[in-house]
């Protein structure tokens, strides 16, 4: 949707024209002569397509100034995103642990290279996922197969309760007292990385708002608070139910389940992430549920509470973890033989270290000096990648992971581009170097407010243009050269950032295959240089890499228009709860919750229903479990009404419960239709029955039996009249919990929803 912006003057050329010929009486009322073909009326014309054009020019509103406008009320255009996915690994023998960062790549289907990179270490253990089982009220139910064919799988079944167990059988066991890792991806549409990073940020706004200020003058306590929790990949706890991971071992010549370390990062089966394992002792291999063969097996087991809805999961992969479409950018340089070089206390450095350099060129951008020592604390840290230092009159090499941009030419509004854009944005800073002084530049969205003196740079990270300031908004990057010429290295600018392909660097399931051979990946494997082999040697120990899900995320840059957009809507959009429907809106947004229906009643106070309560809203919410009966968990209600209190009017307060259930049950006698069975006749009346009182999915529309609202004597009948082969109803009585039947209707309270009971069907 577009940003509407008012039209200042509408007015066209014939509307000037006309406009000038009837001034024409009151300023010259001798002019008498108005037909095309006088001189005058000629100028006219003409004067009214210049205003035209000025009228034009007027309501024209820049791309720039829109920015501004968008800036006023926190929007910005999105950049380029990049894309996720989830790499698994299988080895030889042993367990190579793979660094963060570690690179690998995939081509997509026009065979253009994207590289990813590992968001974490990993200790890559021996064996492979065999089998997976789901134990439930039914007992083990095997789900190998479903898993192969990728289908979405209920680890815990479609109803879970206390004593339901997820299995993992593993080809060999875990080491003992060595990290395992696995790596969970769900399909419920409510485990995504964006939906934990909202999760993340409503704790720590709620941590924030429990805090007190720090010049608050009645808070005298020195105490220290705990840290609040910021990290999207932080372990989160459940508001609703505990699991535990347990592992098949022996203790005295007997298998029994022991507890297992785990590190559960998906929230109790609720959020795609990582669940990486110890095992203090050997597993045993044995044979469990309905899979034959003998493996070793883990399993996750519900321990306490009650989930909201039943968990999705979508897959399961041994020895992985996720990876983001982003490559760190990195510059090669050439030492001159007779380089003057001076090295740290520590010596020269080694790949991976990160180190302060100053260097200086000439014309053929090779190394002429280089200085290695410890600088200011404001110096950047270059990471060293490489470094060959000079021999014999030979050259060396240097290789840092940042990029060599140019030299600074001393002019206003000098740019330069950042190889490899589109480049994502928090990853980008700027350095010059200006004679032996480091200076970091800060990025800005604009020039308007900066100084001379503020070292300020703008970018663009689709096309990675960087664009430093004219003098006055804007430190301009000094001149490299003396003015006699003969100056080397004055001002050398460089920048390290991470480049990617946004929306072009999707990739399919099973693309990305490949080690990367670059001068970042051998130098993580060189162990600090101890072991230059160290590319070739996990090359050698990889039996297999992959993606077993398509790629997600990856975006393009955001375009102006979608932005503005985004701005219209906020016009629309309460951040406070002002009406019922703001209450029913925050409360289904609540993040980490999953609610199926909500409502909100003014003036009614859960405990004293029949007494009006100005000034309080009871919200009502459901859950999805537990089947028949939703009742939300003690943890949700909190987690609820901790998302309305913070948004809630001043003057109000809010109450977040359950529904109370009332039991009906249906007493009715039916005439079926010739060479109709009875016996199924009477299941598919008590079916249509339940199904109406359904509270997710029943009621009149369908969408769930509406809070308060009564059972209508009628409206049992005509749902009686509608089931097939019911010929018609000959008696029909609705009995509300344990009391007698009755004829008439069932009230019921504001906070009620009704329950089926046992109905009482004869089918003659």
């Amino acid at each position: 949707m577009p940003l509407l912006l008012p039209n200042l003057d509408d007015r066209s050329w014939a509307d000037l024209a006309d406009e000038g010929r009837a001034l024409i009486p009151v300023y010259g009322p001798e002019w008498t002569d108005h037909n095309a073909s006088d001189p005058g009326i000629t100028l006219v014309e003409l004067l009214a397509w210049k205003t035209e054009m000025d009228i034009y020019r007027l309501n024209q509103v820049t791309d720039a100034e829109r920015l501004r406008f968008l800036d006023l009320v926190g929007v910005r255009p999105r950049g380029p995103e990049p894309a996720y996915a989830v790499l698994s690994f299988s080895v030889k023998s042993g367990a190579p642990t793979l660094p963060s960062s570690l690179e690998f790549s995939g081509l997509d289907v026009n065979n253009v290279e994207s590289r990813y990179h590992t968001l974490r270490e990993i200790t890559l253990a021996p064996g492979t996922l065999t089998a997976l089982q789901a134990f439930g009220e039914g007992g083990f139910q095997n789900l190998t197969t479903a898993w192969k064919r990728m289908a979405t799988l209920s680890p815990f079944g479609i109803s879970p309760k206390v004593g339901f167990a997820f299995y993992l059988g593993l080809s060999d066991p875990l080491p003992v007292n060595s990290p395992a890792s696995f790596y969970f991806t769900f399909a419920d549409g409510f485990s995504t990385w964006k939906y934990r990073e909202e999760i993340v940020e409503q704790i720590r706004k709620q941590s924030e708002a429990c805090r007190p200020r720090n010049d608050n003058p009645c808070c005298r306590s020195k105490r220290k608070t705990n840290a609040l929790a910021t990290s999207s990949t932080e372990v989160l706890a459940h508001h609703g139910v505990r699991t535990v991971w347990e592992y098949l071992t022996s203790s005295a010549g007997k298998q029994q389940w022991a507890p297992l370390e785990a590190v559960d990062e998906t929230r109790c089966f609720t959020l795609d992430g990582a669940a990486t394992f110890r095992a203090p002792s050997a597993m045993v291999r044995a044979q469990v549920g309905a899979v034959g063969a003998p493996l070793y097996y883990l399993r996750c087991r519900i321990d306490a509470g009650r989930y909201d809805a039943a968990p999705l999961l979508s897959d399961v992969r041994f020895n992985a973890l996720r990876a983001v479409q982003k490559a760190k950018a990195a510059s090669s340089f050439t030492i001159a033989a007779d380089c003057a070089i001076v090295y740290a206390s520590s010596g020269p450095p080694r790949p991976t270290d990160e180190s302060c350099v100053r260097m200086r060129l000439d014309a053929a951008q090779r190394i002429t000096q280089l200085d290695f020592t410890t600088g200011t604390d404001t110096d950047p840290q270059l990471t060293i990648l490489d470094f060959v230092a000079p021999q014999d009159k030979s050259e060396g090499t240097l290789t840092l992971e940042a990029a060599f941009l140019g030299f600074g030419n001393g002019l206003p509004a000098q740019q330069l581009a950042l190889p490899g854009a589109p480049v994502a944005r928090d990853s980008v800073h700027v350095y010059t170097q200006e004679k032996n002084s480091w200076h970091s530049w800060e990025l800005r969205e604009d020039l308007l407010s900066s100084t001379r003196r503020d070292a300020h740079v703008v970018l663009e990270p689709t096309s990675g243009t960087l664009m430093f300031g004219n003098g006055e908004q804007g430190r301009a990057v000094p001149l490299h050269a003396k003015k006699n010429g003969t100056g080397q290295g004055e001002s050398l600018i460089f920048a390290s950032f991470e480049t990617t392909r946004a929306r072009e660097g999707k990739l399919g399931a099973c693309a990305i295959r490949t080690l990367v051979d670059s001068p970042h990946n051998r130098a993580l494997l060189s162990q600090h240089g101890s072991d230059p082999n160290g590319w070739q040697t996990l090359q050698s120990q990889l039996t297999a890499i992959g993606n077993p899900l398509a790629s997600s995320g990856g975006a393009a840059a955001e375009a102006l228009n979608l932005a503005a957009g985004r701005a219209d809507e906020l016009v629309d959009t309460s951040t406070r709860a002002v009406t019922l429907a703001d209450y029913e809106r925050f409360a289904l947004a609540t993040p980490g919750a999953r609610i199926a229906r909500v409502t909100a009643v003014a003036n009614l106070h859960p405990d004293f229903p029949c007494y009006k309560a100005p000034g309080m809203i009871t919200v009502i919410i459901l859950p999805y479990l537990p089947q028949g009966r939703p009742m939300p968990t003690p943890g949700l209600l909190q987690r609820v009404y901790a998302q309305l209190r913070s948004r809630r009017v001043m003057g109000t307060r809010a109450e977040v419960v359950g529904p109370t259930y009332l039991e009906v049950a249906v007493q009715a006698t039916v005439r079926a239709k010739q060479r109709a069975d009875k016996v199924a006749l009477q299941a598919a009346v008590v079916n249509a029955l339940n199904s109406f009182f359904d509270p997710i999915t029943g009621g009149p529309d369908k969408t769930g039996w509406p809070f308060g609202r009564a059972v209508y004597h009628a409206e049992i009948l005509r749902r009686l009249s509608e089931v097939a082969s019911v010929d018609y109803v000959t008696s029909l009585a609705l009995i509300a919990g344990e009391g007698p039947a009755q004829c008439g209707n069932i009230c019921l309270g504001q906070t009620w929803l009704v329950a089926p009971g046992v109905h009482q069907i004869q089918v003659l």
